[in-house]
Parts: structure tokens; C-alpha cells; sequence
């Protein structure tokens, strides 16, 4: 399945795959391949990709809606 949410996030955010590459330190083929549908992310790769995007990451991959993201919360003041 097409992941065109991805994708259209990367573009509204004016960004290539190859500098989302930079941003997730996933490789651009790796990328292409989640935006695709040609490969499942792991829920890290997943978590990283919606982070970079700005995004809940059950936003863009629905398969991890019950899953929270491990990474700190920033301090609310």
C-alpha cells in the first residue's frame, strides 16, 4: 500500500527524501521503499520518520496507534 500521507507530509514540509534521509539518519532508498509500500517500517523507523515530519506517529502508520513513542517529552512551562 502506497504510503501517500508520507509523502505528502515530506512535500508539505518541503523537504526531498534525501534530506529526510539527513533528518532520520534513514537512507534515502529506505525511504522511497516505506513511501512506496514495497516496505513496513519498524516502529523505531516509524517513530523517527513521524518526529522528523512533525506528526503523531499514528498518523502516518495506523499499524502503531498503541504504541508511544520512547523519546522525552520536552517540559511544558
Amino acid at each position: 500500500m502506497l504510503n501517500s500521507k508520507m509523502r505528502s507530509l515530506r512535500e508539505k514540509n518541503n523537504l526531498s527524501i534525501n534530506q529526510l534521509a539527513r533528518i532520520t539518519d534513514i537512507s534515502p532508498a529506505t525511504l522511497s521503499r516505506i513511501e512506496r509500500g514495497i516496505l513496513n517500517p519498524s516502529w523505531h523507523t516509524a517513530d523517527k520518520i513521524a518526529a522528523a515530519l512533525g506528526v503523531p506517529l499514528e498518523e502516518i502508520f495506523p499499524q502503531f496507534a498503541n504504541r508511544k513513542s520512547p523519546l522525552p517529552k520536552v517540559a511544558q512551562r
